[in-house]
């Protein structure tokens, strides 16, 4: 009996036993299903709301300034020597209003949707980010970027795919154009350094540019700026400082701060930081102008500052200021995160157009004034900008026929003065109209003309029937020969982009036709229809044009058929002036080439290896070496059938036999064999018996 009741004993315990271990592995799974699942809630994509909550928590909360001025970088906060500063200052009142409507689209078309990072990813974002405070403006960019910067742009991304735009937004550094340089001494004489050699940049500089871009990028990859932004270090003026100045602002303010600057009057505390804010303030509004972008903001760390420009106003500038992180007793709201707040913003901005070159100039001479220059008195009551009827002929562009009447151009005070100067060019223009309607573009719109059309304008020949400008060229005549001469062309398009920059002129940077030194413009003479490119250059690198035009003089036998033709240089009476801050005083007018042979252009069949060796023979033999030979400076001429080579600004001429004139140098019998029959079509129609005398076609170039 008692052993039983010690089995009975032991079976109890036994079960005991495995109940007690069936319920801790349920414990253990049910502990790790709760990991799992947190793991996988924390890897999972987020939505908005939580999204920006957890850029706010985990990464704006990562800023610290650097309090101790002994520890911190040193120095102005800007310099804003000879930069345009607006006449008034308003607050941008209307944004707070702007951010509700557009922060209500988002929330309206994918609030619940997770297309967000996962708390996971943002936490490994902000290890990335130092712990360490902020000394400098260096130590700022990395916050900026990654707490603000990076999420507006998510949540702008997020916008355009639900409203069916494939567009691209994103902020860089640089502008993706021309980059802006100068010499060191623009004084001194500039030489041109040994073509053989690569181009020395130890005498130019760069310039001040904005520190980050806004960009647009259409599929179709021409790309659009659309705002630009500024970085200053947060230490070197106080936070509350700024908060102080803005709440109130003096409409005058910047006149006001040169006024008592320049009575020698010391400054108080907040005088000086009232300067340390125009200067801020001036340094973006200057970039705005000169790029001709109506959008711009500043990023000082603990705080964002919006600006705008009003195209009918450009001596008015609007701020509006918001906090970066929120301090307490404020409770956070999601609604006005700066990321939040920076994408509205960005799409507030991505609905402007970049302005034209025609209203920078405008907009410079609208009454502003260049730091530390103060204005007449009279001039800061009695600018009046108004609406300018644009007849058929300087119609806007079409890009802007959304915007309303408020924005139309205007004239400035000193417009009655250009106007008067203009008028002899006004008559000859009257005097002979081009016959073609104009659609509501300033675009070029005619297509390129033909290699043997510009070469019988350079070499006094016939009209090219096979051109499509011809009819423009003859202006209503039955003469088969050029109206005007190469000399003529190059002075009317001189006169031309005198008068506007922007009529039949169009900067192909935005395509990304632009190198080291050279930006390409499709470019229309007006009143003959002739369409060609122009390689425009800065003041530092006009002796570089120059030399590029002597090579292509000793390349004459071969200009339309291996390389552009050549229609002459010429100085502009107006920079023009790129969206980068660059500035365009010379240009150099040739025929379109093509697309370079980086992009398969060509028929099947073609042995492009071939036809690049041949060309590159073709100018060793005329005793040229490119010194730059790369595909981007080596072009596919679909008129032509072959390639040609363009960019011969580090080109150098050597020794070598005297070139025979009755032959081409590309005139190989298997060459003759595989092209004579095309080729004389093309020579047949445009000159007959001018054996090696072709032409060529589009260009796509880059330096």
């Amino acid at each position: 009996m008692a052993s039983d009741m010690l089995k009975l004993a032991e079976l109890q315990r036994q079960l005991a036993e495995a109940e007690q271990a069936r319920l801790e592995a349920e414990q253990d799974r049910d502990k790790a299903n709760e990991r799992a699942d947190r793991l996988e809630e924390t890897q999972a994509p987020t939505a908005l709301e939580e999204y920006l909550q957890l850029v706010q928590q985990r990464l704006v909360s990562v800023l610290s300034i650097e309090p101790n001025p002994t520890k911190a970088a040193t120095g102005s906060v800007t310099s804003v020597d000879r930069k345009y500063y607006p006449l008034e200052l308003y607050s941008w009142d209307d944004f707070p209003e702007k951010h509700n409507e557009t922060f209500s689209q988002f929330m309206n078309l994918f609030s619940e949707k997770p297309l967000f990072p996962s708390k996971t990813d943002v936490l490994a974002i902000r290890q990335e980010l130092s712990p360490t405070s902020r000394k400098d403006e260096q130590d700022i960019r990395p916050f900026i970027r990654t707490a603000i910067e990076k999420p507006a742009q998510r949540v702008v991304m997020a916008y355009l795919g639900h409203i069916g735009n494939s567009d691209r937004f994103f902020f860089q550094n640089n502008a993706y154009s021309l980059e802006n340089r100068t010499l060191e001494d623009e004084t001194g004489e500039c030489e041109i350094p040994p073509p053989c050699k690569k181009r020395s940049l130890e005498r130019k500089i760069s310039q001040p540019i904005p520190d980050r871009w806004g960009i647009c990028e259409p599929v179709s990859g021409s790309v659009r700026r659309v705002c630009v932004g500024e970085y200053k270090a947060a230490h070197k003026i106080p936070t509350e400082g700024i908060i102080q100045v803005l709440t109130s602002p003096s409409v005058e303010l910047f006149l006001e701060v040169l006024r008592r600057k320049q009575s020698g009057i010391v400054n108080s505390g907040i005088e000086k930081t009232r300067e340390q804010v125009a200067h801020i303030l001036c340094q973006t509004f200057h970039y705005m102008i000169t790029s001709g972008l109506l959008y711009g903001y500043v990023a000082l760390g603990e705080i964002l500052i919006f600006l705008m420009i009003k195209k009918s106003a450009p001596q008015k500038l609007y701020f509006y200021l918001t906090r970066v992180a929120t301090k307490p007793p404020c409770k956070f709201v999601v609604r006005h995160a700066p990321a939040a707040q920076l994408a509205t913003f960005a799409t507030l901005s991505l609905c402007s157009t970049e302005m034209r070159r025609d209203w920078i100039t405008k907009a410079k001479n609208c009454g502003i004034y260049q730091w530390p220059l103060l204005p007449p008195s009279h001039l800061t009551h009695d600018i009046t900008l108004r609406p300018r009827r644009l007849d058929d002929e300087e119609s806007e562009s079409s890009e802007e026929e959304h915007e309303g009447p408020g924005d139309d151009d205007y004239n400035s005070p000193s417009e009655g003065r250009s106007r008067i100067r203009s008028q002899p060019n006004q008559q000859t223009g009257q005097r002979r109209r081009s016959p073609r309607k104009r659609t509501r573009t300033q675009r070029p719109i005619l297509p390129y003309c033909t290699q043997a059309c510009l070469l019988g304008l350079v070499q006094d020949l016939p009209l090219d029937p096979s051109c499509p400008n011809t009819a423009l060229h003859q202006q209503g005549q039955t003469c088969k020969k050029h109206l005007v001469t190469k000399e003529d062309l190059c002075a009317l398009t001189k006169k031309q982009l005198a008068r506007s920059l922007d009529k039949d002129c169009e900067c192909l940077d935005r395509e990304g036709l632009f190198g080291n030194i050279g930006v390409l413009f499709k470019i229309t003479l007006t009143e003959y229809g002739y369409t060609f490119v122009a390689k425009g250059v800065q003041g530092v690198d006009e002796p570089h044009l120059a030399h590029e035009a002597r090579i292509y003089a000793h390349l004459s036998h071969l200009q339309g058929t291996k390389v552009p033709i050549f229609l002459g240089n010429i100085t502009l009476e107006l920079p023009y002036p790129l969206v980068s801050l660059a500035r365009v005083t010379q240009m150099m007018l040739m025929s379109w080439a093509g697309t370079s042979i980086g992009v398969k252009s060509w028929l099947e069949g073609v042995d492009i290896e071939m036809e690049k060796e041949e060309t590159l023979h073709a100018l060793a033999s005329s005793g040229v070496s490119h010194n730059d030979v790369g595909r981007r400076n080596l072009i596919w001429n679909p008129e032509q059938k072959q390639v040609m080579a363009i960019d011969f600004d580090q080109a150098t001429i050597h020794h070598t036999q005297k070139r025979r004139a009755s032959t081409s140098p590309l005139a190989s019998p298997k060459r003759k064999m595989i092209k004579n029959e095309n080729k004389q079509k093309t020579l047949a129609a445009s000159h007959p018996g001018k054996l090696g005398k072709e032409n060529m076609n589009p260009t796509s170039f880059k330096d």
